[in-house]
């Protein structure tokens, strides 16, 4: 993916559905005619999560806070020194997801974020990363990497689907490079993402609808905060206490 190409904003739906394979390969089989490949159609998402030393803003996330915030590096394969690289803050405000990033090569990101060492872009983005970073003192707290598979709709230019994975993550250690002993994340199920600016077409509220699935609330970077609190927060901080039985918030999709 070159420089050019990149769109540095987004502002849009983003709903996640938690599914088995056999579920995936179900519902790919019923949007046939109605979707195509996208461009980028299959590859590796490799992503750091950074927060504060104690996780204020995935504790923030999980306690349901009507503003969450996550501030991440991601690529799109195994790096190298000049591979391209994108710095992103991801907002989220009810129910409107928020992202603004930046594209920096690999050892200008890694320089900037363990370092300090200023890298080559001046904007508002930069300087909004640039605050959020140094506001929470982040630090890396966990590589995720997953496989992605990109559908656009044929009919509708702003609504895409995704299928992740093999979720997969790893606390030690944390730079993009896969090694190959990354704990699984979900075993063999798979995340469904629909992103939309507008509202989901007819064809796919009935698909959603006649399967009955409901969008849920379901972050990477949570679950594994959950599964592993005590190696990713300060124990015995307040921050450390979160609704860990709060009960999942469900909305049907048709709503939307």
């Amino acid at each position: 993916m070159s420089e050019n190409q990149v769109i540095d904003t987004f502002q849009r739906v983003e709903d996640k559905y938690r599914i088995s394979r056999e579920e995936a390969r179900e519902i790919l089989e019923e949007m046939k005619g109605h979707i195509k490949k996208d461009f980028y159609f299959q590859y590796t998402v490799h992503n750091i999560y950074y927060d504060s030393r104690d996780a204020q803003m995935i504790i923030s996330s999980l306690n349901r806070d009507r503003f969450k915030e996550k501030l991440r590096l991601r690529c799109y394969e195994q790096p190298a020194g000049d591979t391209v690289c994108f710095l992103e803050t991801k907002k989220k405000y009810a129910d409107i997801v928020y992202k603004k990033r930046i594209t920096l090569s690999h050892n200008e990101a890694m320089a900037y974020m363990n370092h300090g060492i200023p890298h080559h872009v001046h904007n508002n983005t930069a300087e909004e990363i640039d605050f959020i970073k140094n506001y929470y003192d982040c630090e890396p707290k966990t590589l995720i990497l997953y496989d992605r598979t990109c559908f656009s709709s044929i009919s509708e230019a702003d609504v895409r689907v995704t299928f992740d994975t093999n979720i997969r993550y790893r606390l030690d250690d944390i730079n993009l490079n896969e090694r190959g002993d990354e704990k699984q994340l979900i075993g063999n199920d798979v995340v469904m993402e629909i992103k939309a600016m507008n509202r989901y077409p007819m064809w796919l509220v009935k698909i959603l609808s006649k399967r009955k699935l409901y969008k849920q609330s379901f972050s990477k970077y949570g679950m594994i905060y959950r599964q592993n609190a005590e190696a990713l927060c300060i124990k015995g901080t307040p921050a450390y206490i979160y609704a860990s039985n709060e009960k999942e918030n469900k909305v049907c999709s048709v709503q939307f």
